[in-house]
């Protein structure tokens, strides 16, 4: 799908603009669109320098009466917490009616994303790395409170990336970037499950948005790890049409339920260790992409799992005996979700996605029935196990726990916790419902192949 199909189907991106040089096109963009505003630029320390200071310069000399920058000082690590946006909002109260620019990539463009829809007005984002998909999707991934969750608000009206500037990022940027595209992998076979049981039907616009192009926007590893303009720019645009198909799901389901287009089980496995406060082996927070890459090789060994097995392997009566009353399955879930912040709501998502016999009883024999097709569907989507983590490799993502810092026995302990998370049905609730979760667990730990 091209690109003024894609902006076609959303409601507030209009201008998606990459390439060389086109840094030096903001004032363009802000006179198009807010040319009675003072343009006020939210960075930090390295953004300011790797972007900010041209954009600035740039802005200036066009005429533009700019707000005094933000620049959030780095180091220290900035947080995607809450209490940074009300700092943008406290700074934006000193100017005279500013219009936000977001210098920088996750963290920065989530903040400004956040602040802008509480100022009820729209902003513009210059990215700086090809390292994530939330450019342009509505709703940001925040704190607050001790809790990540996905807070209401609008996507930028444009988003600017030069690749002049993406070559300069941190190799480690682009190749999260890499790995948080290569979770659409991941996120559409668990898509095409929940559509064949009738769980969550694809919407075929916004699967069109990114399923088709997905293959041909990671087919360079290599270049993608050499920091190849071309490539880096291919990636961009990958995150970037993910973002606009979050949009476009948004505009028919809650902001929370929008980011099934690009996101499945992998990022739940990502959320459970970011709230559990995991932290990299220099005392950081570890970037998105990397835990997501991580979440996608722990989510290609289930699926390699599961789908390994014949339909006549699938025991519908053992299945309803493994499967516990509610009393027992809340139990579990405190079991597996007490120790993390705001625990409680999880009682409440299981119990919204708990099924009677009856109701279980009748998915299973569809989905025993029709085995082969969704096996077939699944892999054909999916790259194995062994091949997922080439791709992820050679683009320099991390490929099994340690690389993250994180101890092998602490990423196959998250499996039943990710399972319990959202109300968002993956291969963790089909494993769970045909009653070989444990089994797979149990023969993932065992393996020498995976997660090692």
């Amino acid at each position: 799908m091209k690109l003024t199909e894609v902006l076609s189907l959303v409601k507030d991106t209009q201008e998606l603009v990459i390439g060389s040089g086109v840094i030096n096109t903001c004032s363009e963009y802000i006179y198009k669109y807010w040319p009675e505003c003072s343009p006020m630029i939210v960075a930090d320390t390295n953004t300011w320098k790797a972007a900010g200071q041209q954009i600035k310069r740039e802005l200036s000399e066009s005429g533009l009466n700019i707000a005094e920058p933000l620049i959030f000082e780095t180091p220290p690590y900035l947080h995607a917490d809450y209490r940074n946006v009300e700092i943008i909002l406290e700074k934006a109260e000193t100017a005279s009616n500013p219009v936000l620019i977001a210098v920088g990539s996750g963290t920065v463009n989530d903040l400004v994303k956040r602040a802008a829809f509480e100022l009820n007005s729209s902003y513009l984002t210059v990215g700086t790395a090809a390292s994530m998909d939330g450019y342009c999707s509505s709703g940001a991934a925040l704190s607050r409170n001790g809790r990540k969750q996905t807070m209401e608000c609008g996507a930028p009206k444009v988003i600017i990336a030069d690749t002049d500037i993406l070559v300069t990022a941190p190799p480690e940027a682009s190749a999260a970037g890499y790995g948080d595209l290569a979770s659409k992998l991941t996120a559409g076979a668990d898509w095409l499950i929940a559509d064949f049981t009738g769980d969550d039907p694809i919407e075929e616009k916004v699967w069109d948005i990114i399923q088709p192009n997905l293959d041909g926007w990671l087919s360079n590893p290599e270049k993608t790890a050499e920091g190849d303009p071309q490539s880096l720019s291919a990636i961009f645009e990958g995150l970037n049409f993910s973002g606009l198909a979050m949009q476009a799901l948004g505009l028919s389901r809650a902001a929370s339920k929008a980011s099934r287009a690009a996101s499945g089980a992998e990022h739940m496995f990502s959320h459970i260790w970011e709230m559990s406060g995991h932290l990299g082996s220099d005392g950081n927070p570890v970037s998105h992409g990397f835990q997501v890459s991580v979440g996608i090789l722990c989510v290609c060994a289930l699926m390699d799992e599961v789908f390994d097995m014949d339909a006549d392997e699938i025991d519908i009566e053992a299945a309803l005996e493994a499967y516990p009353d509610w009393e027992t399955r809340a139990a579990e879930v405190e079991e597996q979700m007490g120790n993390l912040p705001s625990w409680e709501e999880y009682i409440d998502i299981c119990r919204e996605k708990h099924l009677t016999k009856d109701e279980l009883r009748a998915k299973l024999v569809k989905v025993k029935a029709d085995w082969n097709e969704l096996r077939d569907n699944v892999k054909n989507r999916l790259p194995s196990y062994s091949k997922t983590y080439r791709m992820l490799k050679t683009a320099g993502c991390p490929v099994k726990p340690e690389d993250i810092n994180l101890k092998r026995e602490t990423a196959i302990s998250t499996y039943k916790k990710a399972q319990c998370m959202r109300n968002r049905y993956t291969i963790l609730d089909l494993a769970y419902e045909l009653g070989v979760l444990s089994k797979c667990i149990q023969s993932i730990e065992d393996s020498s192949q995976y997660l090692n």
